[in-house]
């Protein structure tokens, strides 16, 4: 077996991310090997907010394997310095708010395509690079309500719900980076590099192409869901005596296993259409019988009958979960500020390759010097020249930082 350390290894990428989606593509692709070079501004990302230098937990969890670096992009220097990393790097990507404001930035694909033909440039938006919507700024929570997932989310008769935060930017960090990816195996063939393209709004909809496809083919327009499959019931969450579980497909077997085989006979039960259209019915029916016996009672007898089940753990119970446990879910990092830090692994293994030493999230600007100095050659004079003209130009670029997202 050929034994490889770092898949991605020799690939380097300029990172201008904040927040969660660009941060967490840019860990992904860090996580294979590619050296990540993250620039922020003097001020720091947004994501860092009062826990500067070292950021606080929405930060600590999206920026391991990454150089710290700060430039100011909005002064020549800075600029410069940019420029001269982008001629011996791969890609640059960013979370920045559109288009025309990489433009105003001067760090634009076109721009970059002249100073590198083989730079691949990789942009997560709002809402796409160009149309009405382009220029508005979007977080995740209005990606979930614009794409529809928030009106499923919830009780019937009852308000939206948020979904898991941060749900469209973890889409939009994946599929950026399978774009990013994707580009590189194209540029292995062409030479030339690409722009890629990604929105939350779109991204959101994607994972939820199985409802919309319901709606494609047959009108049904889904409502707040519940704890139960609007699609599929009685796939859903269920309380027991002592905790609550979560059912895959269960149709007719459940019945059995509660001791309602009637349930089979009955007109509102007797197909997929008519569970759907009975569905708080079938619901209030399962969660009386699970109430007679605990959570572990019921995982035993319907694995026997090879259900899919599990149980609803809370955070500590899912860290402690055997199975979390047996796939090394959990992982350690020395910071040089909070000691052992733990975060959550990347959970895509490549078979054979040398899993490599996490490196912390880094302090703000952490390694300037050695990227400036050890990739671009910089003397001690013209670094000094350059962050002397970035504290001169500090108000002016706190303006251009705060309309970037």
């Amino acid at each position: 077996m050929v034994i490889v350390k770092g898949l991605l290894s020799g690939i380097r990428i300029i990172e201008l991310t904040q927040a969660y989606a660009g941060p967490f593509c840019g860990q992904r692709l860090g996580d294979f090997g590619a050296e990540m070079i993250k620039i922020e501004a003097p001020i720091g990302e947004t994501a860092r907010m009062d826990f500067m230098p070292n950021g606080g937990p929405g930060y600590q969890a999206v920026n391991r394997n990454k150089k710290g670096v700060v430039l100011d992009l909005w002064c020549d220097s800075g600029r410069e310095a940019f420029y001269d990393l982008v001629r011996v790097s791969d890609v640059v990507l960013d979370n920045w708010r559109s288009v025309s404001v990489l433009k105003r930035a001067r760090i634009d694909y076109d721009t970059l395509k002249e100073i590198n033909p083989r730079i691949i440039s990789a942009s997560i938006a709002g809402y796409g690079a160009t149309g009405p919507y382009s220029e508005y700024p979007s977080f995740d929570g209005v990606a979930i309500a614009m794409s529809g997932m928030a009106s499923i989310s919830g009780y019937p008769n009852g308000k939206p719900l948020m979904p898991n935060p941060g749900t469209a930017d973890t889409a939009a960090g994946l599929m950026a980076a399978i774009g990013v990816v994707t580009a590189l195996y194209e540029r292995e063939r062409t030479g030339v590099g690409r722009r890629v393209e990604v929105n939350l709004l779109g991204c959101t909809m994607t994972l939820m192409q199985r409802v919309f496809q319901h709606y494609f083919q047959f009108g049904y327009v889904p409502q707040r869901q519940g704890a139960t499959s609007s699609c599929s019931p009685p796939e859903g969450f269920y309380k027991c005596k002592n905790g609550y579980i979560a059912l895959g497909p269960c149709w007719p077997t459940i019945c059995k296993l509660i001791g309602e085989e009637w349930m089979l006979n009955d007109p509102r039960f007797a197909d997929g259409a008519s569970r759907v259209s009975h569905k708080d019915e079938l619901e209030k029916l399962l969660d009386e019988r699970l109430q007679h016996k605990d959570v572990e009672e019921w995982l035993e007898l319907l694995r026997s009958e090879g259900i899919v089940c599990a149980r609803i753990n809370g955070y500590s119970q899912a860290l402690r979960d055997s199975q979390v446990v047996h796939n090394r879910a959990e992982i350690e990092m020395e910071h040089p500020s909070y000691g052992q830090s733990k975060s959550i692994a990347c959970p895509t293994k490549i078979v054979g390759a040398i899993e490599g030493v996490d490196t912390a999230p880094p302090t703000l600007g952490e390694h300037t010097d050695q990227v400036l100095r050890n990739i671009l050659g910089y003397s001690d004079e013209k670094v000094a020249r350059l962050k002397k003209e970035q504290e001169e130009n500090s108000e002016e670029m706190q303006k251009h930082a705060r309309k970037l997202l």
